[in-house]
């Protein structure tokens, strides 16, 4: 009796040790293995976010010209818009007077009163003077022949000019056949000119007995004089008081954005064709451009872009253009939104600085994407992952041990890895709380 409790004593005894073996042995090998997280690699188009410079800019414009006259200029005296602004149809741009404007009426003023009363002084004197029929004709054929002479005169001197290269000092009857077309067509004018000269010279001869006295030529040439002064003078001070009208305000011809201004206030604009500022074409806006010569990613039209403001977030916009500029730099054009405006102020307080813009850009195809975190190792052939090699046993239960394997990572972001082959039915092993190695045993963390 006494040996039967003493045996089923010592069997509770070593129920209660293995018991008390087993449960530190769970607590040590927890204590003692690394524990790990599992990541699920998936098929998915990688995102990229890259930080790019850009600033305002305007892709297309119109010319705003003013026409002034030889001989005339003009000076700004308000300028009432600055680049980047938006102007509405009929917005006063620039103020502008015509340069010593009144002046010049006032000496024309004087050069017509003095050519009028020449004019009337002469019908006084002279207004009894009468030109027959065949001396009117004289006289018409006179002036023809005039006109026919300088016009052959001008033709022939663009002609020498052409025949320069040539060393021909003369008009010769007939050109060289190394004389290029436009030789050739300065000589056929010149004898268009020649041939006219000549016919108008024969009938001018014709009417030579019809001509008139010189006393009475040299008369009739001073009215002509004094018509001439006095249509010349009223010409150009039309033509003046036209142009003081016309540029006293240059105004908006449509909704836009100013996207330049070549003038200063008190500055001039000279004789010809002056571009004094440039509008947007209606419809038409600016945009943000940034060179993208660092980015490998091709850029679509359409990709999302982000813009970094100083207290209104990042508000959202889009790429709508691509291309080179000038240089041959690659470029991408974002849209300028009506939340960018309220986040950054105005067009023109945009054009003061470069604008911080995040593009965000997705693989044209799909790949394996893993956490970042996941992919160990350095350069483009030592990347490499860890991934879980389970083991199931009666006794020591589940067993996970850590496998290395190479991968061909395609591209990243700061969060997600592209690679190139599938392992999406693998447990990729990343988040350890210590070091590990391939081989390890290590435990998965209790969630």
């Amino acid at each position: 009796m006494n040996l039967k409790k003493f045996a089923l004593r010592g069997m509770i005894i070593l129920a209660v040790v293995i018991a008390l073996c087993i449960l530190f042995s769970g607590t040590i090998r927890t204590l003692t293995t690394p524990k790990v997280r599992f990541a699920k690699a998936k098929m998915g188009k990688l995102e990229t976010v890259t930080e790019l410079k850009g600033q305002v800019a305007f892709p297309d414009s119109e010319k705003i010209t003013v026409n002034v006259p030889e001989g005339q200029s003009l000076t700004i005296t308000a300028l009432l818009v600055s680049p980047g602004e938006h102007v509405y149809a009929g917005a006063r741009l620039v103020t502008m007077k015509v340069t010593g404007g009144e002046k010049t009426l006032e000496e024309l003023q004087a050069t017509y009163e003095k050519a009028r009363k020449n004019l009337d002084d002469w019908e006084r004197k002279n207004g009894n003077i009468r030109l027959s029929r065949n001396e009117e004709l004289w006289m018409a054929a006179y002036e023809k022949a005039s006109a026919a002479e300088r016009a052959e005169q001008n033709a022939r001197l663009e002609l020498l000019i052409a025949l320069e290269p040539l060393e021909i000092k003369e008009v010769p009857e007939q050109l060289p056949e190394n004389a290029d077309e436009y030789m050739r067509s300065c000589f056929a004018a010149w004898e268009e000119t020649e041939k006219v000269r000549t016919e108008a010279r024969k009938e001018l001869q014709a009417l030579d007995r019809y001509a008139i006295a010189d006393d009475v030529w040299t008369l009739l040439e001073q009215k002509k004089g004094y018509e001439k002064e006095l249509a010349d003078s009223e010409s150009k001070m039309m033509e003046i008081q036209m142009l003081m009208r016309k540029v006293s305000v240059i105004t908006a011809p449509h909704e836009g954005y100013i996207a330049t201004v070549s003038v200063e206030r008190n500055g001039t604009v000279n004789s010809g064709t002056e571009t004094i500022l440039t509008i947007t074409p209606e419809g038409k806006s600016p945009v943000i451009r940034a060179d993208t010569s660092e980015i490998k990613q091709n850029i679509q039209k359409g990709a999302s872009v982000r813009v970094d403001t100083d207290s209104w977030g990042r508000p959202e916009t889009r790429i709508i253009n691509t291309g080179m500029d000038d240089t041959g730099h690659p470029y991408a054009d974002a849209e300028i939104t009506q939340d960018i405006i309220y986040a950054l102020g105005s067009v023109s307080t945009m054009m003061q600085d470069k604008i911080t813009l995040r593009l965000t850009t997705k693989a044209q195809q799909s790949t394996c994407l893993i956490p970042a975190s996941a992919v160990r190792g350095q350069g483009e052939e030592g990347r490499y992952v860890y991934y879980a090699e389970q083991e199931e046993s009666a006794f020591a239960g589940k067993k996970i041990t850590v496998r290395k394997m190479p991968v061909k990572v395609l591209s990243e972001n700061a969060s997600t890895v592209s690679i190139e082959d599938d392992i999406s039915y693998f447990k990729i092993i990343y988040m350890e709380d210590r070091h590990i190695n391939e081989g390890d045993t290590v435990m998965q963390y209790e969630e």
